[in-house]
């Protein structure tokens, strides 16, 4: 009787958990750019909505409450604003894991991107470029 029950909860889970993984939400992933490039701005359709992806690359210098600034590879040093919904990864391919803003540095190496100039909504750490 208790093997039914349990089946029956998964079963009734299922359709949930499916939609769930269908029904995107979040930020768009990171677009692959080939090339050394420390700044790029995309025009991108997310949702049948225009916007502008900034993807951001370098090494963090300062951190505070508000966000980070980096040391880019033109030598350039972009201020990333940082908001509580920032999804924040460290790590690299299968070996990547959500942190929290406590995991910024100085020295990791960050690639930040942000829709039509708001807070970063993505932010990935590694320790080496």
């Amino acid at each position: 009787m208790r093997t039914l029950v349990a089946l029956l909860i998964v079963l009734a889970l299922v359709p949930a958990a499916a939609s769930a993984a269908t029904a995107r939400k979040g930020p768009p992933p990171f677009p692959k750019l080939p090339g050394d490039w420390s700044h790029a701005e995309i025009n991108v359709t997310i949702r049948g909505v225009p916007h502008t992806l900034i993807l951001d690359r370098g090494r963090i210098v300062r951190v505070t409450a508000a966000g980070i600034t980096l040391r880019a590879p033109d030598g350039t040093r972009p201020t990333i604003a940082i908001s509580p919904s920032t999804v924040i990864t460290f790590g690299r391919g299968r070996f990547r894991f959500l942190v929290g803003p406590g995991a910024l540095r100085r020295g990791l190496f960050a690639l930040t991107m942000r829709i039509d100039g708001g807070a970063a909504v993505r932010v990935r750490l590694t320790l080496f470029r």
